[in-house]
């Protein structure tokens, strides 16, 4: 009986370790990734018989920690003749990255929308594929040239002044209440 109670405590144990040691890797990639990101370009529109007209285009992506498992991600990015593609909603930290699950049910035929962010090669990555020759699986958030693969430099990576116009923004609250409806959250 105490040979089986020590395997029960070493068990224990080690699932105690291996959770704080995945509640680290969460705070660290989170500590990392907070912020927005902007890129801006020159992008244009299709003028039927005309050249296209150019207009300047902005990429932002903004991240924000919530609590211990959960960023909120926003991504309004922008392509070429106007199309774009636009998400929000809380990531939860799974599998070394952060991910977002629409709880919205995908059309028929089609798999789930989820959008993975996390950190490669010194760039900040999102992603609805899985896997490199995968589907784009929310591609209901975005126009018909538009895509959620997508990265940019962490040194586009800026601290959020406007962080209490974004808590109060409609995308904000609708987060953390789909959330609360999929899931208890940690705070």
């Amino acid at each position: 009986m105490k040979t089986l109670n020590r395997i029960v405590f070493a068990l224990c144990a080690v699932g105690a370790l291996s959770s704080v040691a995945a509640a680290q890797e969460a705070q660290q990639l989170m500590d990392k990734m907070a912020g927005v990101y902007k890129h801006r370009f020159m992008s244009g529109v299709v003028v039927p018989g005309k050249a296209d007209e150019p207009y300047q285009a902005e990429d932002v992506i903004e991240i924000v920690p919530f609590d211990a498992d959960h960023i909120y991600v926003r991504a309004d990015l922008e392509f070429y003749n106007g199309h774009q593609c636009q998400i929000s909603g809380m990531a939860r930290f799974e599998g070394g990255k952060f991910v977002y699950r629409d709880p919205e049910p995908p059309l028929q035929g089609h798999v789930p929308c989820v959008l993975r962010a996390g950190i490669e090669k010194d760039k900040l990555v999102l992603t609805d594929r899985d896997g490199p020759q995968g589907e784009s699986s929310c591609w209901t958030h975005c126009g018909a040239r538009g895509s959620l693969t997508y990265d940019i430099g962490m040194d586009k990576r800026r601290g959020i002044r406007y962080m209490d116009r974004l808590k109060a923004s409609r995308q904000y609250r609708q987060a953390i209440e789909e959330m609360g409806k999929t899931e208890a959250p940690a705070r």
